[in-house]
């Protein structure tokens, strides 16, 4: 009789996921990607379901993205998360996926990486931040105030259209 232990998934673990996806013709299939686990690891323990952001190999907009980390695999976070492949982490693509679909665990990036993770995320979701920059408050205020004049007059034409019903009657 084996005893099979579940592992003890953690925040920052490289893992290999089963990912799930739908074919153009619908039928469900799976590819096996990389990913990190961004769940604190209470919710880690107790749920049957991890968070976790996939890493992709295409860097030609890492760059450029404040919510995207790059990750060299020859540097030392690199080589502690197991990477084959020079790796960006999108902090816009984020999944609930069950531990079911977790294969194997291939490495663990170090709190400094977590750390620019968790700062990404920030931003991809702007945690932190007002719901609404200036600009699209400005242009939410310019809407509001657009709608309440179109309101007024409208208000406005149909008081004239009573005031000529009333002057109609007068005449009669």
């Amino acid at each position: 009789m084996s005893s099979s232990r579940p592992i003890n998934y953690r925040k920052g673990d490289v893992v290999l996921v089963s990912f799930p996806y739908t074919t153009d013709d619908g039928q469900t299939q799976t590819k096996r990607r990389p990913a990190v686990i961004i769940s604190n690891d209470i919710n880690n323990a107790r749920l049957d379901d991890v968070l976790l952001v996939p890493l992709t190999s295409n860097t030609t907009r890492a760059h450029k993205e404040p919510t995207q980390v790059e990750i060299n695999m020859n540097s030392d976070e690199g080589k502690s998360g197991g990477l084959r492949l020079d790796s960006v982490i999108d902090c816009t693509v984020i999944a609930t996926i069950p531990k079911t679909l977790l294969v194997s665990k291939i490495g663990q990036f170090p709190q400094e990486t977590m750390e620019r993770i968790d700062q990404c995320l920030m931003i991809a979701m702007a945690i932190g931040r007002p719901v609404r920059t200036t600009k699209e408050e400005e242009l939410h205020q310019a809407a509001e105030e657009m709608q309440q004049r179109k309101e007024e007059e409208r208000e406005v034409r149909r008081e004239e259209r009573e005031l000529k019903r009333e002057e109609r009657k007068k005449e009669t």
